[in-house]
């Protein structure tokens, strides 16, 4: 148990230094959010390690980092976590293309749960090119799923 801890810290380290780079292409930013993709990763490989709990503290810890509405991340990962919970069959007895479809669906939640807390508080409106980001977390996933270690198999 010790040794998956260390993994998962130091992975959730990575996703947050992933997190600053910025991914632009033609001034669209592409930047998929790299510490939910690790979180989710986590939830399907070892359940007992991730709860809803984590999600949402590692939310709040994102919220004070970034400098953005306090509770937006925690209540996103929130959410993604609930609906992992409920995708968690489909995606682990699926094919792999239907995993993508499911995992695209929690990364577009995200974003829209985002886009509208973002919208209620005036704060701005990214436009329609803010949903590539959902893509580029699946283009992201499938790449990472050709490798033994981050196969969701069980």
């Amino acid at each position: 148990m010790i040794k998956k801890n260390k993994s998962f810290i130091i992975s959730l380290l990575i996703a947050a230094l992933l997190n600053l780079i910025q991914i632009k292409i033609f001034n669209i930013d592409l930047t998929p959010d790299f510490i939910l993709l690790t979180l989710i990763f986590y939830f399907f490989k070892s359940p007992a390690l991730v709860t809803i709990s984590l999600f949402w503290f590692i939310g709040l810890i994102v919220d004070i980092f970034m400098g953005d509405l306090l509770g937006q991340y925690a209540l996103t990962y929130a959410c993604c976590y609930f609906l992992a919970q409920y995708f968690v069959n489909k995606i682990l007895l699926n094919n792999k293309y239907q995993k993508l479809l499911y995992i695209f669906l929690i990364f577009l939640s995200a974003q829209i749960i985002m886009l509208m807390i973002n919208v209620m508080h005036d704060l701005y409106y990214p436009g329609a090119s803010y949903f590539l980001q959902s893509i580029t977390a699946v283009i992201i996933w499938h790449a990472l799923s050709k490798f033994k270690i981050f196969k969701l198999d069980h």
